[in-house]
């Protein structure tokens, strides 16, 4: 295991130390952090995108270490990096910095910053990261060392004993989305020009820029007319349905036919609406993307099929906003059948409020019984799926005074005069 802030591994290195020597040194050595433990998918996509590398297009070798990395990551978070791979780096696909003026450490940590918003860098090197970040413009990055430099002068300088820090460990801020924000503007930028004002009802940011290089290698036709020019960096490392796609596994490749000088592969999708994809195009570069009540039926299915629960989730969380006493019942089916879990549990409470008016209706009542039938040789003493989560809510979460008390006892009431009138024991 590799002793790595914001990584599993550097958990595994504390926890699993032979002796207390070597644990206090580890965490000496600050290895883990609030985030570490907060990690999500998209954190961990970003992170394997810089140390893995896969589908890198450009190279650069600083002190005879080799970086393969993406010139669209890079572009998109700075600035100079943009103005370079358009001016004095077109064309370059490696890159050697035999005369920096910066070591490696120093590049590798600016590096991946900007891949993920987080890096660490030793106490003897600060100054070295603050000057490369000042010639990639990236003042965010400055002022975040700066503070955290001032923050731990005043710690040290608040304690009687010598306590010793040797590096910096640099993570965002809780409401700190640059980072997405970034990316975001990577997919507005692969949706076609005739797509932009059509999704937001307004002008998107620059759209008056729409020949602005993002130095995409891929090109997604979609409804047969849209041409999505896209990052396989983001597209097959998010999801493997893609990747396979791109490797031909399904003969859904073409050749190019929108510019006879253009190198990217062109893949053919035939069973996603534009209306689907620029939302899905969103989530895959951003892990986030707003989804509209008449588009989430067919973009959950398609979350299913391209293996993307995050996506699943957002779903989620749009049905959970439509719960009510004629939808409930199809919202249920619909966490069960997807393993919404969240959602699953938004509609046991929703019905355990409303629980009166839920017991009136014939689908409810179907409901549970084929709730019942789905018991394997039920016995007369088994219960009832939906019936055991009703019960449970209610005497969980219901139960905080006297009067919560009565309602509920109320409630379990008339859950069992209804299993009675439909002849269900449970």
């Amino acid at each position: 295991a590799r002793c790595e802030a914001n990584t599993f591994d550097g958990e595994r290195c504390r926890y699993g130390a032979l002796n207390d020597t070597i644990r206090t040194l580890l965490k000496n050595y600050n290895v883990l952090t609030a985030r570490t433990v907060k990690r999500n998918t998209y954190d961990e996509f970003l992170r394997k995108l810089y140390e893995q590398g896969l589908y890198s297009d450009v190279t650069f070798v600083v002190d005879e270490r080799i970086f393969p990395l993406h010139r669209c990551v890079l572009a998109a978070r700075s600035s100079f990096f943009h103005e370079a791979f358009e001016g004095r780096w077109h064309g370059k696909r490696n890159i050697n910095l035999t005369k920096a003026k910066f070591n490696v450490d120093s590049f590798e940590s600016v590096v991946r910053y900007l891949y993920t918003n987080c890096c660490e860098i030793s106490l003897d090197n600060i100054d070295s990261v603050k000057a490369l970040a000042r010639s990639c413009r990236l003042p965010h990055l400055i002022d975040l060392i700066e503070r955290k430099k001032h923050e731990i002068d005043q710690w040290q300088a608040s304690k009687t004993a010598s306590s010793n820090i040797y590096r910096l460990v640099l993570e965002p801020d809780e409401d700190d989305d640059s980072i997405r924000l970034d990316f975001r503007m990577l997919a507005e930028q692969a949706i076609p020009l005739e797509l932009r004002q059509w999704i937001a009802g307004s002008e998107m940011p620059f759209i008056d820029q729409p020949h602005l290089d993002t130095f995409s290698d891929l090109i997604f036709i979609v409804d047969e007319c849209y041409y999505f020019h896209v990052h396989q960096a983001f597209i097959c490392t998010r999801t493997e349905y893609f990747s396979a796609l791109i490797k031909n596994h399904f003969n859904e490749m073409l050749p190019n036919t929108k510019q006879q000088n253009d190198t990217k592969s062109t893949v053919m999708l035939k069973h996603i609406h534009k209306e689907h994809f620029i939302p899905l195009l969103y989530y895959i570069y951003s892990d986030e993307c707003e989804i509209s009540n008449d588009c989430v039926d067919d973009l959950l299915v398609i979350a299913d099929e391209l293996f993307l629960p995050g996506l699943k989730r957002l779903c989620g969380n749009t049905y959970s906003k439509l719960l009510n006493n004629e939808t409930i019942i199809s919202i249920l089916r619909l966490a069960r059948l997807f393993q919404l879990v969240k959602l699953e549990n938004q509609c046991i409470r929703f019905i355990s409020d409303n629980l009166e008016e839920v017991l009136q209706q014939d689908e409810f009542k179907k409901f549970v019984l084929e709730d019942a039938a789905s018991v394997v040789d039920r016995q007369e003493t088994d219960t009832v799926p939906i019936i055991d989560d009703l019960r449970f809510y209610l005497a969980e979460f219901s139960t905080v005074n006297r009067s919560d008390i009565d309602e509920t006892l109320e409630k379990m009431k008339l859950l069992d005069d209804f299993l009675d009138n439909i002849g269900v024991n449970a």
